[in-house]
């Protein structure tokens, strides 16, 4: 039967959502729900099939069910719905396990999403310089309609693709790669965003390591690690990077209010890594975390942070702990090592570099923050899943 939904349609829609995220949180929600329905209709779910060769389809089906399962013993079923349909955002793995995935296909998933990138880019600038009549979000000058701590992450993986574009000229002229690179850490750097900066600062040195072989490896690597300490030079990003390392150093266990972003963060992970202990093996519940917490708060187990609501560890892997117990952590933690072995195999790949910088950024940004449970987050990481990462050399795509 011949597909009545063409595949240059279907792509796009599976695009659609990385191109909608640093824009629009209701552009993302339609494109996602235009997804499911052109898959639906496509019948390329009829290759179920392949899905069974993906390293990730049976511990994220069984993540999925006992997460599911967790609402039994909740005592927060809202919180408990929003982190189970952030976990069945999966499906967006398996519909990409089935599609018929080709070179073209690939660029074309790229490509939107940088544009996403780069939209949102020239309107912050645009809306900072008052040239445009909208306010960025929060009122925080050049992020645009994003929120600044999911668009830093957003730049770095953009930034860290382009590196590999960079070296192949796969996707854009070298010329061109390099100007978007620069504008992009240039955002990056007026931004207060230190989640992508330190990502940045740490993947960066790493990602030209592996990129450039031989002799080459240990210079540009050098290299790389100067060009991003040289960020360190501007004075707004030496301001933030001060501001967390005070509040770090002078964070203090026995105070009763905890104000500061760093601050909150570690009485989180405090609670959680409490919560984990004493529910160890299956969890206070699905989404019960911020109702534990103000229990734990109230016994002054730990500080009390009046007017926040933490409703999560801000850790992906301390907060799937302390919900879910020893057998939602090890689940989760399988998921994520099998999307990063099909990455790793593919590293060399457009879209196994596209793939598994983004779970680095997963991996290393759910040590402070819960990305696992994050709305944007969920999805990217599930489209990255759903590209073709078993196809190791380029050559096995069309």
């Amino acid at each position: 039967m011949k597909n009545p939904i063409p595949d240059g349609l279907l792509f796009s829609a599976y695009a659609l959502p990385l191109f909608f995220f640093p824009l629009s949180t209701a552009g993302s929600g339609i494109a996602m729900g235009l997804l499911i329905l052109l898959y639906a209709l496509s019948g390329y779910w009829r290759n179920w099939r392949a899905v069974k060769s993906r390293l990730w389809a049976l511990p994220w089906a069984l993540l999925v069910f006992w997460t599911v399962l967790g609402l039994l013993w909740t005592t927060d079923r809202h919180f408990g719905q929003k982190v189970t349909i952030a976990t069945l955002d999966a499906v967006f793995a398996y519909m990409g396990a089935t599609l018929p995935w080709t070179q073209r296909w690939v660029k074309w998933t790229i490509r939107w999403f940088l544009s996403g990138v780069l939209l949102n880019e020239a309107l912050a600038f645009l809306m900072t310089w008052k040239i445009l009549p909208w306010n960025n979000v929060d009122n925080i000058p050049f992020t645009g309609f994003c929120d600044h701590i999911f668009l830093s992450l957003v730049i770095a993986h953009a930034v860290l693709w382009l590196i590999y574009d960079q070296k192949t000229g796969w996707n854009f002229p070298r010329w061109l790669n390099l100007l978007l690179i620069v504008l992009l850490c240039i955002q990056l750097a007026l931004t207060p965003a230190r989640s992508g900066q330190l990502l940045l600062v740490v993947l960066a040195p790493v990602a030209l390591f592996l990129l450039y072989p031989g002799r080459w490896r240990v210079f540009v690597s050098i290299a790389g690690v100067g060009s991003v300490l040289a960020l360190f030079l501007i004075p707004e990003i030496w301001t933030h990077f001060l501001l967390g390392i005070h509040q770090l150093v002078h964070f203090s266990p026995d105070q009763r209010e905890v104000h500061s972003s760093w601050g909150i963060r570690l009485v989180a992970m405090w609670g959680g890594v409490v919560l984990f202990l004493a529910h160890p093996l299956i969890g206070v519940g699905t989404g019960d975390f911020y109702g534990a917490i103000l229990k734990i708060q109230a016994e002054h187990v730990i500080p009390a942070t009046p007017g926040f609501v933490m409703n999560t560890a801000a850790n992906s892997f301390i907060s799937e702990a302390a919900s879910l117990g020893v057998v939602g952590l090890g689940l989760f933690l399988w998921v994520v090592l099998a999307i990063s072995r099909e990455a790793w195999g593919a590293r060399f790949t457009p879209q196994g570099w596209f793939a598994l910088v983004y779970v680095a950024i997963y991996i290393l940004g759910g040590l402070f923050d819960s990305i696992s449970w994050g709305y944007a987050d969920a999805v990217t990481i599930a489209l990255m899943a759903g590209l073709p990462l078993l196809a190791r050399d380029g050559r096995n795509l069309s």
